[in-house]
């Protein structure tokens, strides 16, 4: 029978997790390589084994190291969506944690807008246009929606960063999941007026490189979308 681990175990194995994860750092260890083995780090720690066995189990857990058997353990490809899906709460949330959300999407949109004001190209800027063009013919209110987060999408795109893209697609897949209200939602016309000029005006102020008014319009237009939850 397996024995129970210990409390003071548990809080001593929290800090041999980090010292491994910065002996980590310092080898410059990369995915792929391999860590020495649980007896070699027992002695390099001075602490027991049980101790960096739950280290090892903390760190395998963040998702830090993974176990060949046979062959020990080794450093993990680090994969940032994996890791923000975890963190996400879940489908029954509350209302200040999906507001929360919604305000952490928009400060990555944020973010976003600052890189590709600093770097856009006018042409760059052609396909977006498009996708406007295509909002304004006779289509659902689902087909309107789904323009409306593709161009968000294609704005992200252009900041050319993986880690806003990766954590804007974990976010954007999480609302997806939990937005039916929004997308049975019946907008107004005057309401999808309203989302065209907001979009045409934000990139119009993206190609003439007018950031505080950018993210001004970005916020005024991002922030209430999901008032109805």
């Amino acid at each position: 029978m397996k024995q129970p681990i210990s409390n003071e175990i548990k809080s001593l194995s929290w800090i041999v997790s980090d010292r491994i994860k910065q002996y980590m750092m310092d080898q410059q260890l990369k995915p792929g390589d391999r860590l020495p083995p649980e007896r070699a780090l027992s002695e390099a720690l001075a602490v027991s084994r049980p101790v960096v066995r739950e280290a090892l189990s903390h760190l395998e857990t963040l998702g830090l190291i993974e176990k060949h058997q046979g062959r020990g353990l080794f450093v993990k490809e680090q994969n940032l969506s994996r890791l923000f899906q975890e963190m996400l709460p879940p489908s029954n949330h509350d209302k200040q944690t999906f507001k929360q959300l919604v305000e952490f999407r928009f400060m990555i949109e944020q973010a976003a807008l600052s890189h590709i004001m600093n770097n856009i190209q006018a042409e760059q800027l052609q396909p977006l246009y498009k996708i406007i063009e295509q909002s304004e013919n006779d289509i659902s209110d689902s087909e309107f929606i789904k323009l409306d987060h593709e161009l968000h999408r294609r704005l992200i795109l252009l900041s050319s960063n993986p880690y806003l893209v990766e954590l804007t697609t974990v976010i954007d897949n999480f609302f997806a999941f939990i937005e039916q209200p929004v997308r049975d939602k019946t907008l107004s016309m005057e309401e999808r007026k309203q989302s065209i000029r907001q979009h045409r005006q934000l990139l119009d102020f993206i190609g003439q490189g007018q950031k505080g008014s950018a993210i001004e319009l970005l916020e005024e237009h991002l922030l209430p979308i999901y008032s109805d939850f």
